[in-house]
């Protein structure tokens, strides 16, 4: 019997799955299969896990002959599964030693979800710094979102969009718990499909067991949805975040305040300033009219602070923007040197 299958949906990551599979493979038991869902590569990805499956049977490999796209890749590649409970992992993060076999330990307990930490890493994975998705959960805690009690506290907690399933590599969950969600077809085309599957079961019987452990690095400099823009990047963040969560929720509810609270911790004021002067230096790639649009989104909240960072993106003139990251990288270089 599968107890767990890890899912890692692919496309042109060759350079990276090997090292990935690498921290994978030694934990693997009879319990545990690996699928592995290429959404259509042309670089050396078939390669690179031919190489693995050579030495390892419990790898399935799947080969689509066109893009599907990050959302359906995802749905398909979890669809091919035969585990109880589904790890869905990036193809350029690294999974730390033993946490499979903790993994296994946790399922035990039969709960909806389980959520893991990561260590941030830089794109040469060396480790950054800690980003725990809760605040100040040090040790294991169960939320039990069926308690209007705890489902709140668990929504106030929320340090970043990971706490919302936004990182795919972070949640580990029930299979069952996966099909049975309903969602709109809206969903698909986000970028955020596994947060949507999840959060759409948050108004049940829903279960999530906070593990307070890392249990893989995370590569970073390397985003995927960064390749068409800022302004494009900021969109999927923040506007294609909340459609999901307004449409689970409602946009008055609780839980899409705090969700939209913990955006902007992945999307803060600095990197909008950016964006700002994308659109300046590159107006034919960036888009100011939707740049602020979803700065207004973002910012939607009438709070002294969001009201205050609103009022500042939209009274920055884009020189006085060029000039402080001028100074900052000048001033980092002193620092280096």
């Amino acid at each position: 019997m599968i107890r767990l299958s890890i899912c890692i949906p692919t496309y042109n990551f060759g350079k990276f799955i090997g090292e990935t599979l690498d921290s994978i493979l030694p934990q693997l038991s009879a319990e545990v299969e690996v699928i592995i869902l290429d959404g259509g590569s042309v670089d050396n990805t078939a390669t690179e896990v031919a190489a693995k499956k050579e030495k390892c049977n419990s790898i399935a490999y799947h080969l689509q002959d066109y893009r599907g796209g990050i959302d359906r890749d995802i749905e398909k590649v979890v669809s091919l599964a035969r585990g109880q409970y589904c790890w869905l992992f990036s193809a350029d993060d690294i999974m730390q030693p033993d946490s499979i076999s903790k993994i296994l330990e946790a399922i035990k307990t039969n709960y909806d979800v389980y959520l893991c930490e990561h260590l941030l890493c830089d794109f040469n994975m060396r480790p950054l710094r800690e980003y725990p998705p809760l605040h100040s959960v040090l040790t294991p805690r169960l939320f039990d979102f069926s308690d209007e009690n705890q489902r709140q506290t668990y929504f106030r907690l929320a340090r970043t969009s990971e706490a919302f399933f936004s990182f795919m590599s972070s949640p580990v969950f029930k299979r069952t718990v996966w099909d049975a969600a309903k969602i709109p077809e809206s969903f698909r085309g986000t970028c955020w499909i596994v947060a949507g599957h999840l959060l759409s079961m948050a108004s049940n019987e829903f279960t999530i067991y906070y593990l307070a452990e890392k249990l893989l690095k995370k590569r970073g400099d390397n985003d995927s949805f960064a390749d068409q823009g800022m302004v494009n990047r900021s969109r999927i963040a923040i506007e294609m975040f909340q459609h999901v969560s307004n449409t689970i929720f409602g946009e008055q509810s609780q839980e899409a305040f705090h969700i939209r609270r913990v955006l902007q911790q992945d999307i803060p004021l600095s990197y909008l300033m950016l964006a700002k002067l994308a659109t300046a230096e590159n107006p034919a790639l960036e888009d100011i009219a939707l740049l602020n649009r979803i700065t207004k989104m973002h910012y939607s909240d009438k709070t002294l602070n969001n009201l205050g960072k609103h009022a500042l993106y939209k009274d920055t003139p884009t020189p006085l923007v060029k000039f402080v990251y001028w100074l900052k990288t000048l001033m980092r270089k002193k620092n280096v040197q």
